[in-house]
């Protein structure tokens, strides 16, 4: 199993160049792109959610928490007062760092159905539904956030997966391959079940993917993109200018 290093810097490494992408196309703004990139990362420490008494866990919800908390106020700071907004925080705070959290550990087990493919989904769907409903989000950001919170998820689950293979040992597979990217399981089928009719229905709950699809299917996205591959006449055209006096 990849160590939480591993899968802090291969979730920022696919995030950053995905975001690099979109910001390339011009098809996010900046600022939007930068939190794209910051929910790739998240997604990339998602499926070890379930590991509560590991330390980077615990430092990993209290962050969520923290930055949870905030977006609920950036969201609701026109419209209430700040004692009002003190208290909308630290609700947001208490319930994920110690509501949510204690819930995880008490009905989640390591590498169950948590950490498996249809699990990355359902966050992935979790991100997009609350992106649009509760934050106002366009329905092409929240797929958009709701798709890195994915991509990092299966980053995760592929590192994990690699990690199986003993390119130094004398068995070429350990005995936790297979485990990692996994699509459920067949000893929880009750378990496995219930999770692909959450699935189903936060999809429901989702707005319409049709804009996103558009984007992501439309030639005029990439085309850009593809100009921009390598460099033309010169490299870095400009570049001394500003960083010489």
């Amino acid at each position: 199993m990849a160590d939480f290093n591993t899968h802090l810097m291969g979730a920022a490494a696919v995030s950053g160049l995905a975001a690099t992408v979109l910001v390339m196309s011009g098809a996010a703004p900046h600022q939007a792109v930068i939190g794209y990139f910051v929910l790739g990362v998240i997604g990339g420490l998602l499926p070890d959610i379930d590991l509560p008494t590991s330390i980077p866990v615990r430092i990993t919800f209290a962050t969520l928490a923290v930055v949870a908390g905030f977006l609920v106020v950036f969201t609701f700071g026109r419209r209430y007062s700040l004692v009002e907004l003190v208290i909308l925080w630290s609700g947001c705070f208490l319930l994920i760092r110690y509501g949510l959290f204690s819930l995880l550990d008490r009905f989640t087990v390591h590498r169950g159905l948590v950490h498996t493919v249809p699990g990355g989904v359902g966050f992935g769907l979790t991100t997009t539904a609350i992106a649009f409903h509760v934050f106002g989000a366009s329905a092409t950001h929240a797929w958009l956030c709701g798709t890195f919170v994915t991509m990092g998820f299966i980053v995760h689950l592929l590192l994990d997966e690699f990690y199986s293979v003993d390119l130094f040992g004398r068995k070429l597979l350990k005995s936790s391959f297979g485990t990692a990217f996994s699509f459920g399981s067949l000893s929880q089928p009750v378990g496995t079940a219930a999770l692909y009719l959450a699935v189903v229905g936060l999809f429901f709950l989702c707005p319409s993917p049709q804009p996103f699809t558009e984007l992501v299917l439309d030639r005029a996205t990439y085309r850009g993109l593809t100009q921009r591959l390598t460099p033309g006449d010169t490299w870095f055209p400009g570049f001394l200018r500003r960083v010489m006096p």
